[in-house]
């Protein structure tokens, strides 16, 4: 399933963040995912839509964090799989 930002043009860079975010913070709706991120992260809602858009390039301690939060949550859905 192609995002918001995939489906815009956006770069690979910008485009692979927004599905990491999308991953890391599931949500029903951009707005959703954008509050959930933003207080995790430090950030405005609004500058996490414009992540999730590809308007804007995140600094590498967004990164980051956003991958270590992604990969908790893949291997604690494989966790509890198992289980």
């Amino acid at each position: 399933m192609k995002n918001l930002a995939q489906s815009q043009g956006v770069d690979g860079a910008r485009a692979w963040f927004a599905a990491l975010l999308w991953r890391a913070f599931p949500g029903r709706s951009e707005r959703e995912v954008a509050v959930k991120a933003a207080r995790v992260l430090g950030v405005s809602s609004r500058q996490v839509q414009n992540w999730l858009r590809g308007e804007n390039d995140a600094s590498l301690r967004h990164v980051v964090a956003v991958l270590v939060i992604a990969g908790a949550e893949v291997v604690l859905t494989r966790i509890e799989g198992q289980g």
